[in-house]
């Protein structure tokens, strides 16, 4: 019989790889863990749930049942990634008072995940609804007031510096400000004299509100820090840099005194590249509302606002369409996206109104606006059968608006008092409210009972295919033409058209005009702006608290029609 040290030998051997891959991933998955601690409370791993992770809240990944498990089979590397990442967003919502929308509105008690938005996809949508936004979109700085012509040229071309400072002359900083930022550790690992720091340090030190040390690092690997050597040259109060003594500031430079440090962002587009060298749009994309900072567009059926992420539909996407239908934001506006992107998605079988934005701040603010409910949304569908509309579920137009949709095109409108149909029934364990009214009823071949019905859809929550599923199980009439949900028989003759859905109306604030940086361009210019545009097809509006709305509705598409004649 072997000695028992041999034996536990033996065994320590046999099981210590094991058990040092163990521990490697428990350290992981803490460090992932402790990365999301601030959006614990709200952060779910159920379907539907859609998180915020890049600098400009233009990465939105999905986070699906089974998180906990893809997490487990992720390489350590790939986590990390995510780890810095999430350090990355939660540092610059903590920091950038110039963001048009803050962390505090991310912890709302109405949210039911960090960042979870209503999207449209959860109410209609396609069964691959994962959601991405170039990762390279990164958050910007502002100023107030600031025009590209007064501002000096950054590097590459498009960028332009919008703040500096410049590290104290003849002895640098001094050693009591080097301890009061930084640990003795630090100090020591980073080797740090009063005439001698790294970039991180120097931003940190410069502008202690705007960089905690993690965030500087991030802003200079994304090359949005620059480093001239010496202070640039000041003649009549503008400001010159050297472009033989300016560059991309590494973590790694070393600034001495007199060095200067400045911020860059983009200010130009890049919607021409985005074309990818094509003559034409892919397909016609109507433009409902446009300025500088966001746009809301007419999708049509049968197209997906986002293609698969391994390539699938090509052009054939909202997002390719973009740059060819929408104008560039004019010179001097700030926070410019290199090509403009869809905030929220709608399913390839709807069509009807899509929000896209063009600036950063305004992607915030709009993601915000859905996340919180705040934007009103409404559907008009042809669903197969004569609906019913039970005095049980009945409400009134008052107990409609208390639960937040809107009712009526106009203040007159959602004064009358009329009867809504309020649907109540979870989804997946999850809470799902649609409102609903039914608004014609006329016979047709092969529906049930022969007749169909015209119905208005106000979505409260966004719950996978929300509106087609409340229709189908709760109110037993399915849409019209809707092979997931029909039931088959005589329902497969009506399905040459697709189903009938339409996202016809929309309400929502305006991303920059309710903003402290555009309220003065909007007090300028609002006796032109107010009113109706297009003939009606846009109306802009001010409350009795100043909040600027825009409203939008359009026709019902050709469809609609041809079903109602026959």
């Amino acid at each position: 019989m072997a000695p028992m040290p041999k034996i536990a030998a033996a065994i320590f051997l046999l099981f210590m790889p094991k058990l040092s891959s163990a521990f490697s991933s428990s350290k992981l998955l803490a460090g992932h863990s402790l990365a999301f601690t601030k959006k614990a409370s709200t952060t779910s791993c159920c379907r539907g749930s859609w998180q915020l992770l890049s600098l400009d809240c233009s990465v939105w990944v999905r986070q699906s049942k089974h998180r906990q498990s893809q997490i487990h089979s992720e390489s350590g590397r790939s986590l990390k990634k995510k780890i810095s990442c999430a350090h990355s967003s939660s540092a610059l919502f903590a920091n950038d008072s110039n963001m048009m929308a803050t962390a505090t509105k991310s912890d709302s008690p109405n949210s039911e995940a960090a960042l979870n938005v209503p999207m449209e996809d959860e109410i209609n949508g396609d069964d691959d609804v994962a959601e991405r936004l170039p990762q390279e979109e990164e958050e910007e700085e502002e100023e107030e007031g600031t025009t590209i012509e007064n501002l000096p040229k950054g590097m590459p071309n498009g960028f332009y510096i919008i703040n500096h400072a410049t590290m104290p002359q003849p002895h640098g900083f001094t050693q009591s400000q080097l301890e009061d930022a930084f640990s003795k550790e630090d100090i020591t690992r980073l080797k740090l004299q009063p005439d001698n720091v790294t970039v991180p340090v120097a931003l940190k030190l410069l502008f202690p509100e705007q960089f905690s040390l993690t965030r500087a690092r991030k802003e200079s690997r994304r090359r949005k820090i620059l480093l001239h050597r010496g202070p640039p040259l000041v003649v009549g109060g503008e400001v010159t840099f050297d472009s033989e003594r300016l560059s991309v500031g590494k973590v790694g430079d070393r600034v001495r005194p007199g060095d200067t440090v400045a911020i860059q962002t983009r200010m130009t587009h890049n919607y021409d590249e985005c074309k990818n060298h094509h003559k034409e749009p892919p397909f016609h994309l109507p433009v409902v509302y446009e300025d500088d900072h966001f746009a809301i567009v007419n999708k049509p059926e049968g197209i997906v606002v986002y293609g698969h992420k391994n390539g699938g539909y090509g052009r054939n996407t909202v997002k390719s369409c973009l740059p060819w239908v929408l104008t560039p934001p004019k010179a001097g506006v700030m926070s410019v996206m290199r090509r403009p992107s869809p905030v929220h998605r709608i399913d390839r079988g709807t069509s009807g109104l899509l929000v896209c934005a063009k600036t950063k701040p305004a992607m915030v603010e709009l993601a915000l606006m859905f996340k919180d409910r705040r934007v009103k949304k409404t559907y008009t569908a042809i669903v197969n059968g004569d609906i019913q509309e039970p005095k049980e579920t009945s409400i009134s137009s008052t107990d409609a608006k208390n639960l937040g949709v809107c009712i009526g095109n106009d203040e007159s409108d959602s004064k009358k008092e009329t009867d809504w149909q309020l649907i109540d029934e979870e989804l997946e364990d999850q809470s799902a409210v649609t409102i609903w009214r039914a608004l014609r009823r006329w016979p047709l071949e092969n529906a049930r009972n022969d007749t169909v019905t015209l119905v208005e859809l106000k979505p409260k929550t966004g719950r996978y295919h929300q509106l087609r599923r409340h229709m189908a199980w709760v109110s037993k009439c399915p849409l019209l033409g809707d092979k997931s949900y029909d039931g088959g028989g005589l329902a497969k003759t009506l399905r040459d058209q697709g189903f009938y859905l339409c996202s016809n109306r929309v309400t929502l604030e305006h991303p920059y005009y309710n903003s402290p940086q555009g309220r003065q361009e909007w007090n300028a210019n609002k006796e032109k702006l107010l009113g109706e545009k297009d003939g009606g097809v846009v109306r802009v509006t001010e409350e009795k608290d100043g909040t600027v709305l825009i409203h939008c509705e359009i026709d019902l598409p050709a469809k609609f029609s041809e079903v109602l004649e026959s």
